[in-house]
């Protein structure tokens, strides 16, 4: 017999965090896809802003209002990108606010791992089109994202090799704090 478990998280953030090219787009999605919840992704809002109004600073206003948006109606939700401890009192005025239970899954490994797959991915999978970074410059962009923790219920991923992640077993661990 199949479990639902999504009556049980409604009123639930599953928070995923790290820093970039440590794999947190990738299981977000698919934890979206595999779970139905709503995931919202900085990425994505910046993309659909971009395209709109042609302009490169990060919406923050309006992907907290996409946020409060969701939490409204009790819906369970997963929120994704490289978050900072400044961003800590945000979020944790809208889960007060809101009464959510929370849930952060941190995505890590060494800024030498991370900095080299970030390169890669720029390289590879932009086709080229963004210029690649030194190892200091990624250290700038990723040292608040590696930091970054919120509440109490916390689950550590180490992607040091993507090899041994498991989707699922992340998934069970979010389930067994539902």
């Amino acid at each position: 017999m199949y479990f639902d478990p999504r009556p049980q998280m409604e009123k639930m953030l599953i928070i995923v965090s790290g820093m970039p090219a440590t794999g947190k787009t990738s299981f977000a999605e698919w934890l979206s896809k595999e779970m139905c919840i709503k995931l919202l992704s900085l990425d994505e809002v910046w993309d659909e802003v971009w395209e709109e109004a042609g302009t490169s600073s990060i919406p923050f206003s309006q992907y907290w209002t996409l946020c409060e948006d969701v939490m409204k109606s009790s819906s369970p939700l997963i929120m994704e990108f490289g978050f900072d401890n400044e961003i800590i009192p945000t979020i944790d005025g809208l889960v007060k606010k809101y009464n959510y239970r929370t849930v952060n899954v941190h995505f890590d490994t060494s800024f030498e791992i991370a900095h080299r797959r970030f390169n890669d991915r720029r390289l590879h999978v932009m086709g080229g089109s963004k210029p690649q970074i030194s190892l200091e410059q990624y250290i700038n962009i990723g040292k608040h994202d590696k930091d970054f923790c919120f509440g109490s219920d916390r689950i550590y991923v180490d992607t040091t090799d993507f090899s041994s992640v498991s989707y699922l077993q992340i998934q069970q661990g979010l389930l067994s704090l539902v």
